[in-house]
C-alpha cells in the first residue's frame, strides 16, 4: 500500500472541494475528515497513525484501507482534514514518502465564512484573522521546509481555473489528470452533504470567492488587513483597505466578544439539541 496523501488548509478554505475533485479521479481515494484527535494520540508513531486511520475507515466503509482500494480499483489514498495543521510535527514522519497539498484562501474570505458558520462561536474580524494567520503561517513553514513534498494551491485559482489547479495537484501526486474530474459535481461521492459543504456539490462559483467584499464592513476589512496584510500580499492578494489602530482596549474587546458571544452560542446550541432530542423521543412514544 502506498504512503498516504494529506490535504490540509484552514477551515472554510476549500479543502472539501479539492478533496471531492481529486476523489473523482478513477485511481484516487481521499477520505474527507476523521476523528483526528483519535489518530494523533500522545507519542504516536507513523505505524500507529496508519493503523488509527485504518480503524476509522473500516468503521465507515466496512473494509480496511487496502481492501477498499482493491474493491474500488484505486491506487492512491489519503486523508483530508483542516485539523491536520495542528499535527504537522507528527506528520513529518511521512516525509519523504507522502505528498502534501495545502489549499489556502484569501483570509478575508475565510474570516467572513467563520463569522457566518454555525461553529463560528463569536468569531470576529480580529480573532478570526489571528486564527487564519497562525494556521497559514504554520502551513507555509512546513511547505518551505519540505518543498519536494508539499505544494500550495489557492482556492481562488481552483474556482477560476480548476483544470490548471487540478493538473498541478495530479502531477504532484503522480497521477495523470482526467477530464471527468471537472465534472465532480455530477459524480458519486463519499463526502456526506452538510450545511457547511453544500457548495461543493455545485459547479465552481467564482462569486463565492468574492462574497467578503459585500458582506464584510469596511472596518472589518481594515482590521483583517492590519493584522494580516503582509501575509495576504505575500500570497498574492491585494489589500483594499487601510491600516487602523488596534489599541489594547480594542483587542480586549475582541477577545471578550469571542469568549462571551461564543459561550452564549454554545449554550444555545446545547439547549436546542436537548429540546430536539426530547421532541424526537416524544414523537416515538406510543
Amino acid at each position: 500500500m502506498k504512503a498516504p496523501v494529506f490535504i490540509l488548509g484552514t477551515q472554510r478554505s476549500g479543502t472539501t472541494l479539492l478533496t471531492k475533485v481529486l476523489s473523482t479521479h478513477p485511481k484516487i481515494f481521499i477520505k474527507n475528515e476523521l476523528q483526528v484527535q483519535n489518530i494523533f494520540t500522545p507519542g504516536v508513531q507513523k505505524k500507529d497513525i496508519i493503523e488509527n486511520i485504518d480503524k476509522q475507515i473500516k468503521t465507515s466503509f466496512g473494509k480496511p484501507i487496502q481492501e477498499l482500494l482493491w474493491a474500488e480499483d484505486k491506487e492512491e489514498w489519503g486523508l483530508k482534514d483542516p485539523e491536520l495543521t495542528n499535527y504537522l510535527p507528527q506528520l513529518e514522519q511521512f516525509i519523504p514518502e507522502s505528498k502534501f497539498i495545502i489549499i489556502v484562501r484569501d483570509g478575508r474570505g475565510v474570516v467572513n465564512s467563520y463569522k457566518h458558520n454555525r461553529w463560528g462561536l463569536g468569531t470576529n474580524a480580529y480573532t478570526g484573522t489571528l486564527r487564519w494567520l497562525k494556521e497559514v503561517t504554520q502551513q507555509l513553514e512546513f511547505m518551505n521546509k519540505y518543498p519536494d513534498n508539499v505544494i500550495m494551491i489557492r482556492y481562488e485559482d481552483l474556482v477560476t481555473d480548476m483544470e490548471s489547479s487540478i493538473k498541478l495537484a495530479c502531477k504532484h501526486i503522480g497521477q495523470d489528470f482526467t477530464p471527468e474530474m471537472l465534472n465532480y459535481h455530477n459524480s458519486k461521492s463519499h463526502i456526506k452533504k452538510t450545511r457547511e459543504n453544500i457548495h461543493t456539490n455545485n459547479k465552481p462559483d467564482v462569486q463565492l470567492s468574492k462574497k467578503w467584499l459585500n458582506e464584510l464592513s469596511k472596518n472589518e476589512i481594515n482590521i483583517i488587513e492590519t493584522v494580516a496584510g503582509d501575509l495576504l500580499k505575500k500570497l498574492g492578494y491585494n489589500c483594499v483597505g487601510h491600516a487602523v489602530s488596534l489599541s489594547s482596549w480594542k483587542i480586549l474587546y475582541f477577545n471578550l466578544h469571542q469568549r462571551i458571544i461564543g459561550e452564549i452560542q454554545l449554550q444555545y446550541r446545547w439547549r436546542l439539541s436537548k429540546i430536539k432530542s426530547y421532541l424526537r423521543k416524544k414523537t416515538k412514544t406510543p
